[in-house]
């Protein structure tokens, strides 16, 4: 099984830094120790010379705003100690980077919203983090609020969001470590949360998470990912100030599958009835992993208005990447360097 495809559930990005240096930012999803069979990832799988970071998902905060593990007995020593065997990689090879990824969907906005607005409770969060960081050898902090101003969020967000950027950064400078964010693509939710010239001032890279523009919620089948969308979500931040080297253009290693309405209208844009069927090992309804949906001897079309594929069998339809897509969109990463 292509490691690549196990390690990135989530995502893989693409970018560069100021040094001309490539930057590979896998992130880990370390649920994946959970999963059946062929569907089990754990730090021995990872090819540790595959990326040059490694994001490691998730942490997340309490209500006063102290950075903790969502999972210790999975994460520490005391139980799989996942973080030791992850930083160990840096072992054989020097290069790589393992940053703490903080927030991701399901720890919501509220409460990074409340930290934000609270100089007690950023000093708390930083504080707690910079300590979390430095004891267990993490290389600097991803940090993914989703999202300022959104989810229950305030509108003061997004000042809010530069203040307590800053503040970190000052705090971790004196240690050498990096300070990234993932962010919201398109411009609908990015011009709500983001002064984008303001936050890139203080970040090492920017995670453009230009995937997850379609599911099932719509109401027809779309694609995860099209290029069409990706490119017009690279532009606005750019026109806005975003630095092109400090920009990761965000690449799914997964697809949002549904359940066609009539199975003989599988062209795109054609009505759903919901999600589709849950995978083997991801076991979730809407969505499957790349290496799931290699496995699935379903019918495949390359979309040419979306430079993507999608794949349909029975009532069973899925729009994902594959090799000739991504490498599409490197072809944009190349033009915005």
């Amino acid at each position: 099984m292509n490691t690549l495809a196990c390690l990135v559930l989530s995502v893989i990005c693409l970018g560069r830094i100021a040094s001309s240096d490539k930057i590979l930012n896998c992130y880990w999803g370390t649920w994946a120790n959970y999963r059946p069979g062929d569907g089990k990832f754990e730090p021995s799988n990872i090819d540790p010379f595959l990326c040059t970071h490694i994001s490691y998902t998730f942490f997340g905060i309490s209500d006063s705003g102290e950075f903790k593990s969502l999972d210790p007995w999975l994460d520490l020593d005391s139980g799989l100690g996942f973080i030791s065997k992850t930083i160990a990689l840096k072992q054989r090879n020097p290069k790589l980077k393992v940053l703490a990824v903080v927030g991701g969907w399901n720890e919501g906005s509220t409460k990074y919203s409340a930290m934000a607005a609270d100089p007690a409770k950023r000093a708390t969060f930083i504080s707690s983090t910079l300590a979390f960081i430095r004891q267990h050898g993490f290389d600097g902090l991803d940090l993914d609020w989703e999202y300022p101003g959104l989810r229950g969020g305030s509108s003061a967000d997004r000042a809010n969001f530069v203040t307590l950027l800053r503040e970190i950064k000052e705090a971790f400078a004196p240690h050498g470590l990096e300070l990234d964010i993932a962010v919201g693509a398109s411009e609908a939710s990015a011009a709500i949360s983001y002064d984008i010239p303001a936050i890139s001032e203080h970040l090492t890279f920017i995670n453009v998470m230009t995937y997850d523009f379609h599911m099932a919620m719509d109401g027809y089948l779309g694609f995860n990912a099209p290029y069409p969308e990706v490119e017009k979500s690279i532009d606005y931040w750019l026109s806005q100030g975003a630095p092109a080297e400090k920009l990761i253009l965000g690449i799914a290693f997964y697809g949002h599958s549904y359940q066609m309405t009539d199975s003989s209208q599988n062209q795109p844009g054609a009505p759903c009835r919901g999600p589709g069927e849950a995978g083997p090992y991801t076991r979730e309804r809407g969505f499957m992993g790349y290496h799931e949906i290699c496995q699935m001897n379903w019918q495949t079309v390359f979309d040419g208005e979306s430079k993507t594929p999608y794949a349909f069998s029975g009532d069973q339809w899925i729009g994902y990447d594959n090799v000739q897509s991504i490498e599409l969109k490197m072809q944009l990463v190349q033009l915005i360097r």
